[in-house]
């Protein structure tokens, strides 16, 4: 009986990944299980500077039309695939101008604007594109004031429209009005509790609790709304953390580096940790998103290319 249930979870995930629709106007966000999870369904993308290769992929996030976005790093770029991998565009390239990139980490699709917000690490900014990779605007710049960034990496959207960074150089959180008007910060360096250590990945709980990874401190901390300090999940189970993503049952999904797979927090207090993904089958992941199929998808750096499961 177990092992029909399981051939028949497959088969369902493998029809979804062929015929799956992805004319929705925004991004559902199902709670995902894990039985059969083991299997990986697909693997794209290789080293190099082609369309369709990588250096460094690092961040995902999925459009309103299914698309899969992916920054590229070290080819300072953001690529776009369709959800069985297959190359759409590409966008940006090295510099500092208006729509050009240094080193981008982070990404974020809002479904309320359907931009793409890409964390602009090297030029210490954000810039916001449209769905086709067309330039829409740039908010920060270096600094250690308000509202000032230094090599930003995760970016999130919260509940009211506010854009959530990671502004690592900084060892804080720092929260924009959609405007682009600077609202609060939190975090300070550090190890203890609510305190930040290379903070890289951001993600959003259904209560506008804010999820943050810290690849320095190896945990995950969750805060309030307002910047509080809630708890701590991860610590001794994680190693180098990664970018974060949050499911439709607030299980969180953790991009661990150190282990060579994606560990997933979730049960009746939601900092239990109920599965390990890719085990033996990923190397150094450090995005992770999924899309309104359940499909996981996660960044392997090692093979420069993108695992589905």
């Amino acid at each position: 009986m177990a092992k029909s249930f399981i051939h028949s979870f497959i088969h369902s995930f493998i029809h979804s990944f062929i015929h799956s629709s992805s004319s929705s106007s925004s991004v559902a966000l199902p709670r995902r299980d894990f039985d059969g999870v083991g299997l990986r369904l697909h693997h794209f993308g290789s080293s190099g500077t082609n369309d369709g290769e990588f250096k460094d992929p690092r961040s995902l996030a999925i459009t309103s039309q299914g698309d899969v976005v992916i920054t590229d790093m070290f080819n300072h770029r953001v690529q776009v695939f369709d959800k069985s991998g297959r190359f759409l565009f590409k966008f940006g390239s090295k510099g500092s101008a208006n729509g050009q990139l240094n080193c981008p980490c982070g990404v974020a699709f809002d479904p309320r604007t359907k931009q793409l917000i890409v964390a602009d690490t090297d030029n210490n900014r954000l810039q916001f594109f449209d769905e086709k990779g067309a330039f829409v605007r740039a908010l920060g710049a270096y600094g250690t004031r308000d509202g000032q960034l230094d090599s930003p990496y995760g970016v999130a959207v919260d509940l009211d429209g506010n854009f959530v960074v990671c502004d690592y150089g900084n060892s804080r959180i720092q929260v924009f009005r959609s405007n682009g008007q600077f609202l609060r910060k939190f975090g300070a360096a550090g190890s203890g509790e609510g305190q930040l250590h290379k903070p890289v990945g951001v993600g959003i709980l259904s209560n506008g609790n804010i999820v943050v990874s810290e690849n320095g401190n190896h945990r995950v901390q969750v805060f309030d709304s307002q910047g509080k300090f809630v708890k701590l999940i991860g610590a001794g189970q994680i190693t180098r953390p990664w970018y974060v993503f949050v499911d439709g049952s607030d299980q969180i999904f953790v991009a661990d580096e150190g282990n060579n797979c994606v560990q997933v927090f979730g049960g009746n207090q939601g900092d239990t940790l109920v599965a390990s993904i890719g085990t033996g089958q990923l190397s150094f992941p450090k995005g992770v998103c999924m899309d309104a199929a359940g499909r996981i998808f996660a960044s392997d750096t090692d093979s420069n290319g993108i695992s589905i499961f």
